[in-house]
């Protein structure tokens, strides 16, 4: 059944509220409405000890808006580290007078025929620690502070066709809801491990692409699917490799030589991080969960495998990026190392691939047109 016109979200990100970690204040170029700089003037909001221009003109020619200018440390020149790490014009004019950028972050927000889906960017400290807590991954209605009293911005794909099943064939809401929900279900199995749980969906994606109008509910499809689906059915050799090689295609010239390939991954990782540590699983788990839902490629690609390999490739990162750390700095890994990973992954995937970009990057992963 179709949600409605509510906010929903996944019961690991409910709980959301800001901490004053700092990390969205910290060498960001954050664009600025001119309502907030009338307000910045009006109300002389000025951070002890800052001089000089508090915004700079934009060089970003799709983007004329004003930024907030950065100090020398490349903090925000609102933000007070050294007085609770508080945001100036937060703190003195309230949550409704910051940028849109600052008022959203770290919400990731879809609104589709479903309603208002909110997801999280990992990259802020408090989302990512809750991706190891014991919460259950599971949508739920969301309630502020995470669903914000004002309109919510985002990707609205409120007026847009459902997304493709595959080239040349259209999802129906409900079957692609359907298909969504039981990817999360499967995410939440804590029996398997991440990649076992990915290769169950993997495996019952690529019998529900065959579906034909006149099958039956694409919804009753994905039921029987899922129900059948074995793991190790969706395994797809060459899957590490190819997302990192799209990952440092995509991002090149802008994170120097971070995704040079590692010969022989697999081997390195078994040699160098085996069995991982106590709680990776269901962070990784609940990881791809949160990637999963109201994910905006859905409505940017050309079928459900252009899903499956975004989340491949954000796997492929956390685990590149926990072998470097580990190669870097030695065993053993812990959960502070999981969570720097999973901030850089979603830095990377969410606030510097353009993911519409990426969808077009991986588009032949979907193979010919349906006739």
């Amino acid at each position: 059944m179709i949600r409605g016109v509510s906010a929903f979200c996944l019961d690991i990100h409910a709980r959301y509220q800001c901490r004053h970690a700092g990390a969205c204040c910290q060498n960001w170029s954050v664009p600025v409405e001119p309502s907030v700089v009338d307000t910045v003037h009006a109300r002389q909001l000025r951070r002890r000890g800052v001089g000089g221009a508090l915004f700079v003109a934009s060089t970003d020619p799709h983007d004329r808006r004003d930024r907030i200018a950065r100090d020398d440390r490349g903090d925000c020149v609102f933000f007070d580290r050294d007085a609770g790490r508080l945001c100036v014009i937060h703190r003195d004019a309230g949550v409704g007078a910051l940028p849109s950028a600052c008022r959203h972050f770290p919400r990731k927000v879809l609104k589709d025929a479903r309603g208002t889906l909110i997801s999280l960017s990992h990259f802020c400290p408090t989302a990512a620690a809750m991706l190891l807590t014991p919460a259950p991954l599971a949508t739920v209605r969301a309630q502020p502070p995470l669903c914000l009293e004002a309109p919510m911005e985002g990707l609205d794909a409120s007026d847009a066709l459902p997304p493709l099943l595959r080239p040349g064939l259209l999802c129906d809401i409900e079957g692609y809801d359907a298909w969504e929900r039981a990817g999360i279900e499967t995410f939440a199995r804590a029996d398997l491990g991440f990649d076992a749980c990915f290769d169950l969906v993997a495996a019952a994606t690529e019998v529900i692409r065959n579906w034909q109008p006149g099958d039956g509910t694409l919804s009753e499809r994905v039921s029987v699917a899922f129900r059948r689906a074995r793991p190790g059915n969706g395994a797809d050799d060459g899957s590490h490799a190819r997302a990192i090689a799209t990952i440092a295609r995509l991002t090149a010239g802008r994170v120097g030589n971070d995704f040079a390939p590692v010969a022989s991954f697999d081997e390195e990782w078994q040699r160098h991080i085996g069995a991982q540590f106590e709680g990776f699983d269901r962070g990784m788990r609940n990881y791809l969960g949160a990637r999963l839902f109201a994910n905006w490629i859905a409505y940017q690609g050309r079928g459900l495998r252009t899903i499956l390999e975004w989340l491949r490739t954000c796997a492929a990162v956390v685990r590149h990026q926990l072998l470097q750390r580990v190669r870097e700095a030695g065993p053993p890994l812990d959960v502070n190392d999981f969570m720097e990973a999973v901030r850089s992954a979603d830095l990377l995937m969410l606030h510097v691939v353009d993911s519409q970009v990426f969808s077009r990057h991986v588009a032949s992963i979907e193979g010919p047109e349906s006739s």
